[in-house]
């Protein structure tokens, strides 16, 4: 009798931990994305996604999405995150030795949610205005037994796409800080015009009358030419750039794998950088560890057919800005430059280790040019191997960042 049970347990169990062929969206390695079948670890069940670590739904329903889902584009997100999750975790559990990821129980993943985040309630109300685009890793929350609503574990949601004009984002862009510096400059050169020509009164240097045409042109161009450029410049901005920029923006999270990668390292870093709002410092600080699993300084690039919109580089040349502090900019990719350049000072494992360790000396809160830079300065006191030249080393590269 005692064997039969032994010998039905270890048949339940080679059940539990199946491996699955699922189509799944991936990197090759040239970073360009493609489709294809890939080995879904970790099942517990033969029909659904669902395994030890991620349960994967779709909105506010808690069963699984079934291998023979009937809408095809769901059963590819849901492989596609899965997948990815998978990935991640196996990255923090096996490389950085994340006693807290190990400690995780199953996390239910959400698919195609457009409801709000409710603090109290898990789900906002249905007739609260959607949301598309995007992905958002949630808090643990205890629920309201009064009003029926549940305790929830940390969970991820990943919306579904919908194409949105360019003009209708609320969102700044590279382009609007480009028309903001061209206006400055703008008005810079209307100043030094005006100086140029009333100095040219004062003086009496204007030329005489009846002097060839050509005398005159070159005066006033002289004079006011580089207004009259400027301007015409400024002035047809406007136009060239809704002629020749994209018209149309979406996003389909669940199919990039980084960002997957980046919602997950949020999680992965919950036990120092609360899951609260967006910040500079817990936005580059998910990126950095998105962009070690991808293996890659780019973030959501050459994937135009689920994201039309800007990714982010590591390597993007950016000098340090007091509007970087802000949440408007908090998914610049400042912070995930400065964070890759210390790989160079420390080298790429030891880096990513580094970082690991930094969560416990920043917060959410924390800003980039303050707390930040005292984190890492802490950090290296307590793990580099040669502190003193290590600290050199790792502030000359903050310099390059205009730190």
């Amino acid at each position: 009798m005692k064997k039969l049970f032994i010998l039905s347990t270890l048949l339940i169990s080679s059940t539990l931990f199946a491996e699955v062929k699922q189509e799944a969206v991936i990197r090759n390695k040239n970073f360009k994305a493609k489709t294809e079948k890939v080995v879904l670890n970790d099942l517990i069940s033969g029909k659904c996604f669902e395994g030890r670590f991620f349960k994967i739904v779709k909105g506010k329903s808690d069963d699984a999405i079934c291998f023979d889902d009937v809408d095809k584009e769901l059963r590819l997100k849901a492989a596609t995150t899965y997948y990815h999750l998978t990935k991640a975790h196996d990255f923090y559990v096996n490389e950085l030795k994340s006693k807290y990821v190990k400690s995780h129980k199953q996390m239910i993943i959400r698919l195609d949610i457009v409801n709000q985040f409710n603090e109290l309630g898990h789900f906002g109300n249905d007739n609260i205005t959607p949301e598309y685009n995007n992905a958002l890793s949630i808090p643990a929350g205890r629920g309201l037994e009064s009003r029926g609503v549940k305790p929830w574990g940390n969970e991820i949601w990943f919306r579904p796409s919908k194409k949105i004009n360019i003009e209708d984002l609320n969102a700044r862009s590279g382009q609007d800080d480009f028309k903001g510096v061209l206006e400055v400059f703008r008005t810079q050169t209307h100043m030094t015009t005006l100086q140029r020509f009333i100095s040219t009164l004062v003086q009496g240097q204007l030329p005489k009358s009846g002097m060839p045409a050509t005398e005159w042109f070159n005066f006033g161009m002289r004079t006011v030419g580089a207004s009259v450029i400027m301007e015409a410049g400024y002035q047809l901005s406007g136009p060239l750039d809704k002629l020749l920029s994209r018209k149309w923006y979406k996003l389909e999270t669940a199919l990039v794998p980084e960002i997957i990668y980046h919602e997950y390292s949020h999680i992965a870093l919950s036990d120092s950088l609360e899951l609260s709002h967006s910040t500079a410092v817990i936005e580059g600080m998910a990126d950095y560890f998105a962009g070690v699993i991808a293996n890659s300084p780019k973030l959501a690039k050459k994937i135009k057919k689920y994201n039309t919109f800007n990714g982010k580089n590591a390597k993007n040349k950016k000098d340090f800005m007091i509007q970087f502090e802000t949440t408007d900019y908090a998914n610049t990719d400042f912070v995930f430059g400065l964070l890759w350049g210390l790989r160079k000072v420390l080298g790429e494992k030891e880096a990513t280790e580094f970082v690991h360790s930094l969560r416990h000396q920043v917060t959410t809160n924390s800003s980039i040019r303050n707390e930040l830079i005292e984190g890492i300065i802490k950090t290296c006191n307590e793990t580099c191997k040669n502190p003193f030249i290590d600290k050199i080393s790792i502030l000359q590269q903050l310099n390059l960042c205009g730190i």
